[in-house]
């Protein structure tokens, strides 16, 4: 992990702002310090030693072009291999070396050839511009803003404070979006004018306009058929093998987030397979998972130890990091951001712990509940193939799970909108998100204003979306704001500690395969992961593969901080965008009941947006 910037300013001040870059930079954990500069840019880096090669940074032979990037490659042989045949060579080749070579040699196109998780940043003085790029998913973000012709570019809003010539000031349509818990505007940020380059795009600046393009959308037509089971999970099981292997690659010891899940115990078995077969390609790993109490939302303690057991590994078993409400805002105020959902805070002794162990690259199991589950509308996608005896097959298994009338009012409503005419479509689910919104109880204590401001978000964001349903879910969880958020909040987490995680059911041959294979082979009536299942047979301890629950990490006793926090605050940080009276829908939520997990995304979304403001506020008059 790494802490990254830049600015384009023809004619600045570049001693002052150097100075101001690499302080703010510079407090968080790093190696080494890396910038370059001309008389128009800089880039720069705080940079963590992780795998081979100079970390994070090259420079041209000639001096004019540099990069700084953030993150990993999976694919560095074959870039190398590519490179190579056009004569390029390459001395040491570190990930960002090969970054740097691919930008000379491809251009833009560079971000499409690259695998990985990463961020980069390339100040390429031959053209006279910035080059931005952040990998498909966006696990390490890159924030921008724009002050006359001025760029300022950071993975941190501190370091987009630091260089700012006028403080930002928060953005109200971003905190109706957070404290509603709907998520539709890609580019924004808690910050007016901050924007976030989206994930899978590319963006140039040469001191006119920031040009932005999408250079990767996952694929939506299901092309990878099999006649049996055992070819899917054969493919399924050497994808995720080899997914695994790649995300391994470090030069110190790596350490493995075993939840007992599904699919976090399956990283564990294909890491602890590799390693037996001194195919691993670190110098070890450790397991370790959150030792939550019996009762607790996060207890999952005995399906972890069965996995570890199964393969006869140790597990480090460190109990969950539960700060009252006071460390959260203070940690939020460091980053100057939203504070971070007590999901994600709860595992920070764990990664503590991590790096006392000498680790710096954590694996995870993150990805699989999204694309291991299979689209809802696994019955169209049948008609749409016109296999009638799999979709008759798959509303039998249906019915066996939900029982008969559920099962054909699914059907009915599958069937209608694969067949429905096109041009009857469009209005009619427009129709339907205005009535759900009307109906919403979370949209209830929106002023008015941004009500109706978050609505027509939802219609462009729902624009920019395929038609299909089945292309419809595929595309939207590939580019969800939510997700972005979610990965940013435990990038920053970690990188504050120096540590990263890497996520091998995220990666995008992992998401490829998912996307381009049926449904059926990861949904049938009751059962999802199914593939993953079959697959992992024999690596994963049966108890854990058996496993049709899952834990839901929320925590009650926060949930109610939060609310007391906003019944206190609300009417003073809150006015401008909630009706104070409709807040008692939520505020008087018993948060150790079902209800309280229902809604417990929208009560941290209300507290991070009053903390937020109110730091606002004192960092302006001060």
């Amino acid at each position: 992990m790494a802490a990254i910037g830049a600015i384009f300013e023809p004619g600045g001040d570049m001693a002052t702002l150097r100075e101001r870059l690499t302080e703010s930079l510079g407090r968080f954990p790093h190696d080494v310090e890396r910038i370059w500069s001309n008389e128009t840019m800089m880039v720069a880096g705080c940079l963590n030693h992780t795998h081979g090669g100079e970390p994070g940074f090259a420079i041209s032979a000639d001096g004019k072009v540099a990069a700084i990037l953030d993150g990993y490659l999976m694919n560095p042989d074959e870039l190398v291999t590519d490179l190579e045949a056009r004569g390029v060579v390459l001395d040491l080749p570190g990930d960002a070396q090969i970054a740097l070579r691919a930008y000379e040699a491809w251009g833009e196109d560079c971000a499409r050839r690259m695998l990985g998780e990463f961020a980069l940043i390339i100040g390429d003085g031959r053209q006279g511009q910035l080059f931005l790029a952040r990998d498909h998913i966006g696990f390490f973000p890159l924030y921008y803003r724009m002050e006359g012709k001025r760029l300022i570019v950071a993975s941190d809003f501190a370091t987009i404070t630091a260089l700012s010539q006028t403080p930002p000031r928060p953005d109200p349509m971003f905190l109706a979006q957070t404290i509603t818990n709907r998520w539709y505007l890609r580019e924004a940020t808690p910050w007016r004018g901050v924007k976030r380059l989206v994930r899978a795009h590319v963006a140039h600046y040469a001191g006119r306009s920031l040009e932005t393009q999408r250079y990767w959308t996952p694929p939506t037509e299901v092309s990878i058929r099999y006649r049996r089971d055992e070819d899917y999970a054969e493919h399924y099981r050497e994808l995720l093998i080899e997914c695994v292997k790649r995300c391994g690659r470090s030069d110190h010891r790596v350490a493995v987030a075993l939840s007992g899940g599904l699919d976090s115990s399956a990283i564990f078995s294909i890491a602890h397979l590799l390693d037996q077969r001194d195919e691993w390609p670190a110098p070890g790993f450790a397991a370790y998972t959150l030792a939550a109490r019996e009762g607790e939302n996060a207890y999952e303690l005995p399906y972890a130890r069965a996995a570890a057991a199964f393969c006869g590994a140790p597990l480090a078993e460190v109990p969950l990091f539960d700060p009252d409400i006071d460390w959260y805002t203070k940690d939020a105020r460091w980053h100057r951001d939203l504070p971070i959902p007590s999901n994600g805070a709860m595992m920070l002794d764990m990664e503590r712990r991590m790096v006392a162990d000498g680790c710096r690259v954590v694996l995870n199991g993150s990805g699989g509940d999204e694309w291991l589950q299979g689209p809802s509308h696994y019955l169209a996608e049948h008609l749409r193939a016109g296999e009638f005896d799999g979709f008759f097959r798959a509303l039998s298994e249906d019915a066996g799970a939900d029982g008969w009338p559920r099962s054909l009012r699914r059907a009915v409503h599958q069937s209608a909108a694969e067949y429905a005419p096109r041009w009857l479509r469009a209005p009619l689910r427009k129709a339907l998100r205005a009535r759900r919104r009307r109906r919403d109880a979370a949209m209830s204590w929106l002023r008015p204003e941004w009500r109706e401001a978050l609505g027509e978000a939802q219609e462009t964001f729902e624009a920019s979306l395929p038609d299909n349903p089945l292309a419809w879910s595929k595309v939207n969880l590939a580019t969800t704001p939510f997700g972005d958020l979610a990965h940013q909040m435990m990038g920053r987490q970690r990188a504050k500690i120096g540590l990263h995680s890497r996520h091998p059911m995220l990666s995008r041959a992992f998401i490829e395969f998912s996307a381009r294979t049926p449904a059926h082979i990861k949904r049938r009536g009751a059962m999802r992961k199914v593939v993953h299942r079959q697959a992992m047979a024999g690596l994963v301890a049966p108890e854990v593969l058996e496993r049709e629950t899952k834990a839901n990490f929320t925590n009650t006793n926060i949930d109610t901080q939060f609310a007391a926090y906003v019944r206190k605050h609300a009417g003073e940080q809150l006015s401008l965008l909630c009706v104070e009276d409709k807040l008692s829908s939520i505020l008087d939520v018993d948060f150790t009941s079902e209800d309280g997990d229902f809604w417990a995304w929208e009560i941290w979304g209300l507290y991070a947006s009053a903390a937020f403001l109110y730091d606002c506020e004192t960092a302006t008059r001060t």
